[in-house]
C-alpha cells in the first residue's frame, strides 16, 4: 500500500522521507511554528513543594496515614518538574508521584523549572550540592536538557531516575543505558508515545471512513515540539499511522507548542486556507488535549461542528479531554503516561530495598479513552482521587522478573476499590482499605 501524503504549502512528501525527517530533531521543511516567542524564566526563582503541601484541587485531600506506608527505611527524593505549577499535565505527574510517595514512605520535594532548560539544570545541581541532598533525583530530559546531569550525579551519593523523556539516540551514544556508564543512573521509565501517536491516527481514519468509505481524506496535525524524545516518538507514530491509508493527505503539520492559544490560532489560519483553496478538512490530530481544545474552539468559531464535520483526537487523559470525549466533540484522548511519576517512586523504593538491583529501562503502554469506555473510566479522571490507588502493589515481587506498569490496571484497581469500599464501614481501618485496593489490583486484567 502506498503512503499517505503529508503536505506543507506546495511541497508533497512521501512516507519514507517523512519518517527520516521525524526521526531527526526537527521536522525540516514540514513544520510551521507559531510566530510568537516563548517567555523566559528568572534563573534565580525556585518554587517547591513537598508531599505535605498538596497539589490536589480545592476540596480534595490526602488522608493516608503513616501506618499505611510500605515497610522500609524512609527515603528522600526531589523531582525537578520541567513544567509550570498549575500546568495540567505536569500537575497530573506530580499528583500521582505524591500519592505513590506517601504509599512508599518517601519524602518528596517538587521543584519547578518553568519550562526553562537552564533552570532545570540549575535546580538539579542545587539538589545534588545541597547538604541535605536527596536519596533520589527524578529528571525529565525535556528538550534534551538533563543528559549532562548524569555525569554530575556520578560524583554524589544521589541516585537518578529518568522519566517520560529518556535520552535521544545521539545522547545514548555518549551516556549509554541505565547503569552502563553512569553508576548513579538506576533506571528510566518511558511511555510508549509512538504507539499512542499511531493509534490516534488510525482511529481518526477508521471513524472518518465510516462516513466516507472512499475518496480522499484531508487533515491537520498539531504537534508540540520537535526536540523532546517523547514528542519525536509521538510525531513519528502519527506519520506511520496516517500512512496506512493511501488516500489520506495531511495538508499541514503545525507546531503549536503544547498550548490551546497557539493551536486555536494556527487551526483558524489553516481553516481559512482550506476555505480559500476550496479544499476540505476531515480530521485533526493533536499531540495533547490542550491543543485539541484549541482546534475545537477554532472549528466552532468557523461554524463547524467538532465530532460531526471534523474529527479531533487528543492526548493526556486530562479532565478537559475527558469532558470533550463525553460530549463527543473529541473522538478520543490517549494517555496514562503521567503515571510515570508514580512508577518512578516505585522504582526508587525497590532500588533501596532490593539487595542486588539491576539497572533497567521500563517501557509501559498508554491507552485511549473513547466514546466506548468514557462512561466507565471518565469519572475517575475528571476528578481523580489517587488515594484509591495502591501504587505499592506495583513493586517487584519474588514472582516478577520485571515491572508490569499499566495505567489501565490502575484505573481498574480504583474501580475495584470503589466497589469494595461501598461495602466497608465509613471508619474501616486503613489496613482494611489497603487490602481492598490490593485485592482489586490482583483482579485486574493482565
Amino acid at each position: 500500500m502506498s503512503a499517505a501524503t503529508i503536505r506543507t504549502g506546495r511541497a508533497q512528501l512521501g512516507l519514507p522521507r517523512l519518517i527520516v525527517l521525524c526521526g531527526c530533531l526537527a521536522l525540516s521543511g514540514l513544520v510551521d511554528a507559531s510566530s510568537s516567542g516563548s517567555s523566559s524564566s528568572d534563573l534565580t526563582s525556585r518554587t517547591s513543594e513537598n508531599t505535605q503541601a498538596s497539589a490536589y484541587p480545592t476540596g480534595q485531600s490526602r488522608a493516608r496515614g503513616a501506618q499505611e506506608a510500605m515497610p522500609g527505611r524512609p527515603l528522600t527524593a526531589t523531582f525537578v518538574n520541567p513544567g509550570l505549577r498549575g500546568e495540567r499535565f505536569w500537575d497530573m505527574v506530580t499528583d500521582t508521584m505524591q500519592a505513590a510517595a506517601l504509599d512508599l514512605n518517601i519524602s518528596l520535594e517538587v521543584v519547578y523549572a518553568e519550562r526553562n532548560p537552564y533552570l532545570l539544570k540549575k535546580l538539579a545541581n542545587q539538589a545534588l550540592e545541597s547538604p541535605a541532598a536527596p536519596d533520589y533525583l527524578l529528571l525529565v530530559n525535556e528538550e534534551q536538557a538533563a543528559s549532562e546531569l548524569l555525569t554530575i550525579a556520578d560524583g554524589h551519593d544521589t541516585h537518578v531516575v529518568m522519566l517520560l523523556n529518556g535520552l535521544s539516540r545521539e545522547e545514548a551514544l555518549t551516556h549509554g543505558t541505565p547503569g552502563s556508564l553512569h553508576p548513579s543512573w538506576i533506571g528510566s521509565i518511558i511511555p510508549d508515545n509512538h504507539t499512542a501517536g499511531k493509534r490516534m491516527a488510525t482511529q481518526l481514519i477508521k471513524v472518518a471512513r465510516e462516513g466516507s468509505p472512499t475518496g480522499q481524506l484531508h487533515g491537520l496535525a498539531l504537534i508540540g515540539d520537535t526536540r523532546t524524545p517523547a514528542s519525536i516518538a509521538r510525531n513519528t507514530g502519527m506519520v506511520v499511522g496516517f500512512s496506512q491509508d493511501q488516500d489520506v493527505q495531511i495538508d499541514r503539520i503545525l507546531e503549536a507548542r503544547w498550548n490551546t492559544q497557539d493551536a486555536e490560532h494556527l487551526t483558524a489560519q489553516y481553516l481559512k486556507w482550506v476555505s480559500r483553496s476550496s479544499g476540505q478538512n476531515d480530521l485533526i490530530w493533536a499531540a495533547n488535549d490542550a491543543m485539541a481544545e484549541g482546534a475545537i474552539l477554532a472549528l466552532e468559531s468557523a461554524g463547524l461542528t467538532p465530532g460531526v464535520d471534523v474529527l479531533v483526537a487528543g492526548l493526556n487523559w486530562s479532565p478537559e479531554g475527558i469532558s470533550m470525549v463525553k460530549d463527543q466533540r473529541m473522538l478520543l484522548t490517549d494517555g496514562g503516561h503521567f503515571m510515570a511519576g508514580a512508577w518512578a517512586m516505585v522504582m526508587a523504593r525497590d532500588h533501596a530495598d532490593i539487595e542486588e538491583w539491576t539497572p533497567r529501562t521500563v517501557n509501559f503502554p498508554m491507552s485511549a479513552i473513547t466514546h466506548d469506555n468514557v462512561a466507565r473510566y471518565g469519572p475517575l479522571l475528571e476528578n481523580p482521587d489517587w488515594e484509591a490507588a495502591d501504587f505499592a502493589a506495583f513493586g517487584l515481587q519474588a514472582s516478577r522478573d520485571d515491572y508490569e506498569f499499566d495505567p489501565m490496571r490502575v484505573l481498574t484497581q480504583m474501580l475495584g476499590h470503589q466497589a469494595t469500599a461501598s461495602g466497608l464501614p465509613r471508619q474501616a481501618p486503613a489496613t482494611q482499605r489497603k487490602t481492598a485496593r490490593s485485592s482489586a489490583l490482583m483482579d485486574a486484567p493482565q
